[in-house]
């Protein structure tokens, strides 16, 4: 008996480690695949284009290139984070890594997050998608004109940026600054430095990207529901889903604040390491890639049928279908010829940020920097795409081929792509380099005799000889849009040239002749010009960003916001007596803007 049991009892013990050796080499396994596929990933970054025979880059020498402190990746596989890690430093002064449980600010991918609490709500019958948003409105409504006569402004509208409202961007206020209420913002008031919100296109004609639509949706949620917006969305998304390391709160609670990532803009911390945004629901989300991919998960699930802890399949299915434009629904980017993935990307003063996933399929990332450029964002992308075989994502390689000098020199010359845009073409050592209005110097590589890729952007250069080499045109196709521009001679400048020349005067009176002729323009597009300029000033190219700021007061004289950017970027400069010339158009404008009247007073005294 006493050898019986010894028998039976060894049998038993390796009946019980035998599996259990198993999992843990299976474990080993997935470990080592998931390291291996990191390591392809980090060694994999892609630039828009591929080319055959062309290697991939290395993230910390990209992280170098583009002066960003600090990344965070997360990745989805098979409805599951497969993996998560952080790279580089939170603050370049301090020096601290970034890892997974770093907390960035996720702008504008709050929409997404806020959209999917309005749909929950209208899940429940509390809010309804096509009636007039006015009717939830109690503090503050949407102020009627005559492109509302026909059409009120819907949630639908407002969720798909189908409204026709004005202000597109975000403003933060550094500490110490007083923040406005949602009111303030929506009305344009008082320490709001925006312009008031109002509709300046018919609401459901057409995509008009509007942060200050997204606005409006908070709140009517939070008038719904009378209570604050960090607690709803709380209750709604985060405490459903788990994202405990993430809040709409601001300030930052203190509790998050050592976790808290330091933005950084042209190679620098923003002062007091980053900046405030009131409009929670559009840009004031704190998060790390983890939670977000929790929440790009739940989605994923939900529109699969295996989830519900927000919206039935049904509701998901109506916020991911195209809303009026093909390449948006209810909070969400629509991405792919069959819109199979969603995303939302944003950026807020020293950040960036992007949430892409497959619908159905259960793969997708989502990418977090404590920097304003996306360049990096999408190399990140396109090697998780690349490694793990993402469907209808990256592009069909290219081969490039040689092309006699004589026949790129026929190519050289300037050509006219739009009213302010001008491409240059030149030939240098057996190569063809472009120059777009505004941008730097870069080469295009054959793929024909006549036709160019560049590396760096999605976009082609088709060159078709005319009767004469004076009437050669170029093709230029980037995704779906063609442009022909023909060539043009040294005597033709476009707006952008002159100003750049120190012609700010003939350069004022041609932008104004284009909104002259078609005021809807996207050339003098307010936030256009601004961007513009933002450009120029981090190229230190303080003068022209300044005339660009000008243009865009004499474009819109009526922009309290016009003049503030220009008075800002005036004392930036040590131009007080023109940063004080503003304030005093802004007061001409509104008497009462307190802003403006304590700057004014504090200028003036320490003149």
């Amino acid at each position: 008996m006493k050898v019986r049991y010894n028998i039976c009892f060894m049998t038993a013990i390796t009946s019980v480690f035998i599996p259990l050796a198993g999992l843990a080499f299976a474990q080993d396994q997935e470990q080592l695949s998931a390291k291996t596929r990191i390591e392809n990933i980090e060694n994999g970054l892609l630039p828009p284009v591929l080319v055959k025979g062309d290697s991939g880059w290395n993230i910390y020498e990209r992280m170098k290139a583009y002066g960003v402190p600090g990344v965070s990746v997360a990745v989805i596989d098979d409805f599951k984070i497969a993996w998560a890690k952080g790279y580089g430093v939170k603050d370049i002064t301090t020096n601290e890594p970034v890892d997974e449980n770093t907390m960035f600010q996720a702008a504008s991918i709050s929409k997404s997050l806020n959209a999917t609490a309005i749909m929950r709500k209208v899940q429940e019958g509390m809010l309804s998608l096509d009636e007039d948003v006015n009717e939830y409105l109690h503090s503050w409504k949407i102020p009627d004109n005559d492109f509302t006569a026909n059409n009120k402004v819907t949630l639908a509208n407002l969720l798909s940026h189908t409204a026709g409202i004005t202000v597109g961007a975000h403003h933060g206020y550094s500490f110490g600054e007083t923040i406005p209420t949602i009111q303030q913002i929506l009305r344009g008031e008082f320490p709001a430095v925006n312009d008031p919100v109002t509709v300046t296109l018919e609401p459901g004609k057409t995509f008009n990207y509007s942060g200050g639509g997204t606005i409006i949706s908070q709140l009517a949620l939070m008038e719904l529901e009378n209570m604050p917006y960090p607690q709803i969305m709380e209750e709604l998304i985060l405490d459903p889903l788990e994202m405990t390391s993430s809040t709409f709160a601001q300030p930052l609670p203190g509790l998050f604040t050592e976790r808290a990532a330091t933005g950084h803009c042209n190679n620098q911390p923003v002062e007091g390491r980053f900046l405030i945004y009131p409009d929670l629901a559009a840009a004031g989300l704190w998060s790390t890639p983890g939670d977000l991919a929790k929440f790009a998960i739940e989605h994923q699930l939900s529109l699969s049928g295996k989830s519900n802890k927000i919206l039935s399949q049904a509701m998901e299915e109506k916020m991911m279908a195209p809303y009026i434009s093909d390449d948006y629904g209810l909070g969400f980017g629509l991405y792919g010829e069959k819109g199979n993935y969603f995303e939302h990307s944003g950026g807020n003063r020293g950040f960036a940020s992007i949430l892409f996933a497959h619908k159905t399929d259960g793969y997708g990332a989502v990418i977090m920097i404590n920097s304003d450029t996306f360049d990096l964002i999408h190399e990140i992308l396109r090697a998780v795409a690349n490694e793990y075989k993402w469907k209808d994502y990256l592009p069909e390689p290219y081969e490039i081929v040689s092309v006699a000098r004589e026949r790129l020199t026929r190519y050289e010359g300037r050509y006219l792509i739009n009213d302010d845009n001008v491409l240059k073409v030149r030939e240098a050592g057996g190569r063809l380099y472009v120059e777009r209005t505004g941008h730097e110097l870069s080469e295009i590589f054959p793929i024909s005799d006549s036709a160019f890729i560049s590396k760096k952007e999605n976009r082609r250069f088709i060159f078709a000889a005319g009767p004469d080499k004076e009437r050669d045109t170029i093709e230029i196709i980037s995704n779906d849009r063609k442009i022909i521009a023909p060539r043009i001679g040294k005597d033709k400048m476009v707006p952008y040239e002159y100003l750049m020349a120190g012609e700010i005067d003939k350069a004022i009176e041609l932008y104004k002749s284009i909104q002259r002729s078609d005021a809807s323009n996207a050339l003098i597009e307010y936030q256009r010009i601004y961007r513009l300029a933002e450009t120029l000033w981090f190229q230190k190219k303080i003068e022209e960003a300044i005339a660009l700021l000008i243009v865009n007061t004499e474009l819109y004289p009526d922009s309290e916001e016009a003049f503030r950017e220009l008075a800002e970027a005036c004392l930036m400069a040590d131009k007080k007596e023109l940063a004080i010339q503003s304030y005093e158009k802004i007061l001409a404008l509104d008497p009462r803007n307190k802003f403006a009247l304590e700057k004014l007073k504090d200028l003036k005294q320490n003149k």
